[in-house]
């Protein structure tokens, strides 16, 4: 079948989901990572032709994407990765009620797999702990800074065995409370990239489009990612 015919008919019968922060001066932040920042060089109102800013953040900004080298030495920098990577079938675990610094267990995915079905080599699994519900700019975003769930590293290996493509999450990260980063080591030792700060997770079915493209940055540690997900209009 022709490849533009294919894709008129998938925009047709889907409907597109931003699951991507707006990038913005005052977001949460990694506190050891430097904050995003916008700068005016030219506006119209100045006189100018145009209108053009320099930003400034960190490479894990909003939502993002780890690169294998983040945590694991010698693995590849973002750059390096597929151009398809994340692109593929997204399933969304309902991880709501997880206590602050719990960690999701295996029993709540083969419960999800139990009920929805399986899941695939290749997926791109989402785990939705409602913690972007605490999500909101300066002054008022410090609860979305601590205290976060994520999961436990069984999941991780659970995760690593079915050939994931990649893991997110809509926390600052995987690892419960960022006081260990066991997950990160498991799936990014396994070319199994991390996704962190997801927005729009709880507006997804457990089984959807996803495609995700990073900024292509050289010898980065990670990239800022825009995140779509498509679900059927029906």
């Amino acid at each position: 079948m022709n490849g533009i015919k294919i894709m008129e008919d998938f925009l047709q019968s889907t409907r597109a989901i931003d699951l991507t922060l707006t990038l913005e001066e005052g977001m949460p932040k990694w506190p050891t990572q430097p904050p995003f920042s916008a700068v005016t060089y030219e506006a119209l109102e100045w006189g100018f032709d145009s209108y053009h800013r320099g930003i400034s953040m960190c490479e894990h900004t909003g939502t993002h994407i780890d690169a294998a080298c983040h945590f694991v030495a010698g693995t590849d920098s973002i750059e390096k990765l597929p151009l398809t990577q994340i692109m593929g079938r997204g399933v969304k675990i309902d991880a709501v009620g997880t206590g602050p610094r719990a960690s999701l267990g295996l029993d709540k995915v083969l419960e999800f797999e139990k009920q929805y079905g399986e899941i695939k080599e290749g997926d791109i699994v989402f785990f939705h702990f409602g913690w972007d519900y605490k999500y909101a700019l300066k002054p008022d975003g410090q609860e979305f800074l601590k205290d976060w769930p994520g999961i436990a590293p069984e999941v991780g290996e659970y995760l690593r065995g079915k050939k994931v493509k990649a893991v997110g999450c809509d926390a600052l990260a995987l690892d419960a409370d960022g006081t260990d980063f066991q997950n990160h080591v498991i799936l990014l030792g396994n070319k199994i990239n991390i996704i962190e700060n997801v927005a729009n997770l709880s507006k997804l079915p457990p089984f959807f489009s996803c495609v995700g493209l990073p900024l292509k940055v050289k010898n980065g540690s990670g990239a800022p990612l825009r995140l779509v997900a498509f679900v059927d209009k029906k």
